[in-house]
């Protein structure tokens, strides 16, 4: 009897271990993939080799910054599914074929559309939409969390794109080349993955309170 009593104890525990594991290492991967991604590599994979450009750019600097963003897509995806991978059975590289397609394309629509900021507001959003559709079939209301993942993301964006535009006019704009972008780009990505991981964050632990119960 007294077995029996403790089996679901140990398995309720066990449940909420992974719960907490995923929860942390999904804010905590996010964050370094964006660091990574976008503060490290962006700068030295866009704009390093080619030169810092305007709105028009020359094809060796088309190249590069989607060899960047392609580049961020496989870090964010790999590690996002490894933090998924505490909880849920799936691939590392699970969806990494939309991310790839569809948010370098979002990002220059921003670009050529509307211009700076929306490439970044409108990335964000794509990596929300994708995430909505590639994370739902896992949870238990995937509407639910469909709709309030693209908003994080698009929070996310939006902050990190502000925040970047602040600091460029409150004094970026006159660092040297290499200086501004790392700048830049530290505090759009750190800002925008702070955002949107607290955000989904407790979405996620909601979606999974409700499997657990």
């Amino acid at each position: 009897m007294k077995n029996e009593m403790t089996l679901p104890v140990d398995g309720q525990a066990l449940r909420d271990h992974d719960t907490s594991l995923l929860l942390k290492t999904w804010t905590l991967n996010h964050i370094c993939a964006n660091v990574l991604g976008l503060a490290i590599l962006h700068p030295f994979l866009a704009h390093y080799f080619t030169g810092t450009h305007d709105k028009a750019l020359t094809m060796p600097q088309l190249i590069m910054h989607n060899v960047s963003v392609v580049t961020f897509m496989v870090i964010l995806v790999v590690l996002q599914n490894r933090a998924l991978q505490s909880r849920f059975s799936l691939g590392t590289f699970r969806g990494l074929s939309y991310f790839l397609l569809f948010v370098p394309a979002a990002f220059w629509l921003g670009y050529y559309t509307l211009y700076i900021p929306f490439d970044i507001i409108f990335m964000y959003v794509a990596i929300g939409i994708i995430n909505a559709r590639v994370i739902a079939p896992l949870l238990p209301k995937p509407r639910q969390w469909a709709w309030k993942c693209i908003l994080s993301f698009l929070l996310g964006g939006i902050a990190g794109a502000a925040c970047g535009i602040a600091a460029y006019f409150a004094g970026l704009k006159d660092a040297g080349g290499m200086v501004r972008d790392y700048g830049m780009w530290s505090l759009i990505s750190v800002t925008a993955a702070v955002t949107y991981t607290s955000l989904t964050k407790r979405v996620l632990r909601q979606q999974l309170t409700e499997i657990c119960n």
